[in-house]
This record gives C-alpha cells, sequence and structure tokens, in this order.
C-alpha cells in the first residue's frame, strides 16, 4: 500500500489539513510532543479501519465539531483506491469505497459500513491487529506484539506472511496429485490393454489380409450382380412398355365390343327391317320404294359384316400378345427370383465378413 493523498476535516487536533505524498518516496514527520505526528497515521488507521488510539469513536471528533471526515487515497496492487470514512456525532458513520478509473473514481462500496469494511480488508489482504503489530508501531505500544499470547503473535504473522494461502496451495497440490495419480492408473490400464493387442497383431494382420481378399472378390461379384441388376431393371422397363401396349389392346378390345354390339344392334335392327320389306313386297305400288330402301339395307349389312370381320382381326391379334406377354413376363419372373437370391446371399456373405471385421479390430 502506496498513500497518495490524505484529507483531514475536524480529525483530532486537525480542523482542515491536506498532506499530498506525490513524488515522495521516503518521508519522515517530526515536531514537538503533542504536535499531531501520530494523529496523522492515526488518520490513516482510523480511515482504512475505523480503529484509533482513542477509547471511545467520537473522540476522534475534533472538539466543538459535529462531524469529522478523513478521505485517503492509496496505490495498492496497481490500482487507485479511495476510502472516505466520516462519522457525526448523533448520526452515526458512513464508509465509502471507490477504485479509480479513466473515467473518475468509481463506487465499489456495499450495502453496510460493515460489509464495506470486509471488502477493503479483503483488498488489502491485511487487518487492523497485523497492521499495529508489523508495520505500525504506535507511540508508547512498541510492544503491542511482544505482549500478545503466543496463538496471537502465530496468527498475526500467519497473516502477515500468507501463510494460508500456502495452505490452500497445498490442498491445491493435494487434489492435483490425486487427479494425476488416477490418470496414470488409467493410462498404465490403457498400455496393458495395447500390449496385449500388439501381441495378436500378426494374426490379425493375416486375417485381415484374408477378409480383404475375400471383400475384393465379394466387391466384384457385386459390380456383376449389379450389371445384372440394370439388365433387369432394362427388362422391367421393357415390360412396363409391353403393359402399357397390353393395355392399349385391351382398350382396342373393349371399343371393338362395344362396335359389335352396335353392328348386332344394326343387324337385328336391318332384319327387321327387311322383314317389313318383305311385307311391303307385297303391295304392287309400293315395290319400287321397298327395293330402292332394301338396297340400302343390303349396303349397310356389307358395311356392318365388314367392321365385324376387323374386329375378329382384332380380337386375334389381342389373343396372341396377351399370350406372348404372359411368357415374357413368366420368364422374367423367374429371372428376377434367381437374382434376388443371389442378392441375398451376396448380403448374408458381406454381413458375415463386416462382423469379422469388427471383432478383428476389436
Amino acid at each position: 500500500m502506496i498513500p497518495i493523498q490524505l484529507t483531514l476535516k475536524n480529525f483530532l487536533s486537525y480542523r482542515d489539513a491536506t498532506l499530498d505524498f506525490r513524488g515522495l518516496h521516503t518521508a519522515c514527520i517530526c515536531g514537538q510532543n503533542g504536535a499531531g505526528k501520530s494523529s496523522l497515521l492515526e488518520a490513516i488507521t482510523w480511515a482504512i479501519w475505523g480503529q484509533s488510539r482513542v477509547a471511545s469513536e467520537n473522540d476522534v471528533i475534533n472538539t466543538g465539531a459535529k462531524e469529522v471526515r478523513v478521505d485517503f487515497i492509496f496505490q495498492n496492487n496497481q490500482q487507485t483506491h479511495r476510502i472516505i470514512r466520516t462519522r457525526h456525532r448523533k448520526q452515526g458513520s458512513s464508509l465509502e469505497f471507490q477504485v479509480e478509473t479513466p473515467n473518475g473514481f468509481k463506487s465499489l462500496s456495499q450495502k453496510g459500513v460493515r460489509a464495506t469494511q470486509l471488502l477493503i480488508i479483503a483488498n488489502l489482504k491485511l487487518d487492523y491487529d497485523t497492521f499495529i503489530n508489523s508495520s505500525y508501531l504506535r507511540q508508547g505500544r512498541a510492544d503491542e506484539f511482544m505482549v500478545r499470547r503466543p496463538s496471537e503473535r502465530k496468527q498475526i504473522l500467519a497473516d502477515l506472511l500468507k501463510l494460508d494461502q500456502y495452505e490452500k496451495l497445498a490442498d491445491q497440490a493435494k487434489d492435483l496429485s490425486k487427479q494425476l495419480k488416477g490418470q496414470v492408473e488409467q493410462l498404465e490400464q490403457s498400455l496393458q490393454g495395447i500390449k496385449e493387442q500388439l501381441g495378436e497383431r500378426d494374426a490379425i494382420a493375416k486375417e485381415t489380409a484374408t477378409l480383404e481378399t475375400a471383400l475384393h472378390q465379394l466387391q466384384q461379384d457385386q459390380d456383376q450382380d449389379a450389371q445384372q441388376l440394370k439388365q433387369l431393371q432394362a427388362v422391367g422397363h421393357q415390360r412396363n412398355s409391353w403393359e402399357q401396349q397390353l393395355n392399349f389392346v385391351r382398350t382396342q378390345y373393349r371399343n371393338l365390343t362395344q362396335d359389335c354390339d352396335r353392328i348386332q344392334q344394326d343387324i337385328a335392327t336391318a332384319v327387321a327391317q327387311q322383314q317389313q320389306l318383305s311385307e311391303l313386297l307385297s303391295q304392287d305400288q309400293q315395290i319400287t320404294a321397298g327395293y330402292a330402301e332394301y338396297l340400302q339395307l343390303q349396303e349397310l349389312e356389307e358395311s356392318l359384316a365388314a367392321k365385324l370381320q376387323t374386329y375378329q382381326k382384332a380380337q386375334q391379334q389381342r389373343q396372341q400378345l396377351q399370350q406372348q406377354l404372359n411368357q415374357d413376363i413368366n420368364q422374367h419372373n423367374l429371372q428376377i427370383r434367381d437374382i434376388q437370391a443371389q442378392l441375398e446371399d451376396l448380403g448374408t456373405q458381406e454381413q458375415e465378413i463386416q462382423d469379422t471385421l469388427s471383432r478383428s479390430g476389436e
């Protein structure tokens, strides 16, 4: 901790005073007894820890004044801090803890004087008892440290030397040692497993070579099967084309069937008309007209007979195509079943090889 500036107002014998320590490396404060030399150091301890040599807290207030204020600026751990402590005879104390930033001092104060005091001690890593027994020997109390009990002297030295940090480091070292020990045991187990695997390396290498050869052969077989599959797919496409043709022929067949039905109806109608004409032939006056109508019906019959012949030819062609298509479909279905059986066998062999490779890799 390096003091920078100390400002006093109504502290003990000082009404208003400001000490600027900037530019000073070593300072000596001298004067007659009672001049207030010790009061300056007491002002620093009172500002930081709220403690001094006086018996009562209000005794630090200058006689005749109602309020005391100490403003202390210092440097600690490469940072500039500021502590402002005030006390009013009737209203109690207040404490402000600040840190310097590029934009001025920023408050670090906590809720309440006690919480802020604990933050200051944690920041300085030094309490009042340790300070007055190490860095500051109060007037008339030079033996402050020696009159302490052994346990208190031990605690003061431990706080001064930061022995608690060494204990924390020792605990961390123990934890790290346990972690490293566990890691070493895991590495030893892994190393033993690797040694066992290296012992089986030659056998695994031979088995791997055999499996790779078998796998290569299976890949070649798979390529051949893939080509056959492409051929079968082409046959399947051709089959679809034939099915489309068959559907077209079936459509034509249905159309011709409908035409045949209509022709038969026309024939029945023509026969009925012919019977009527026969009856009409018996009449002399209607012979000529009946004969002309007869000729028309005869032409119609010839036309229907030609359509019937076309229908019969289409029916025969359909039956031939249906027979040829059924034969091709049966042949292709047999080929597809054979190839599917071969593919299932190859898949089974490939799975067995993969299982063997997995076991050898483990």
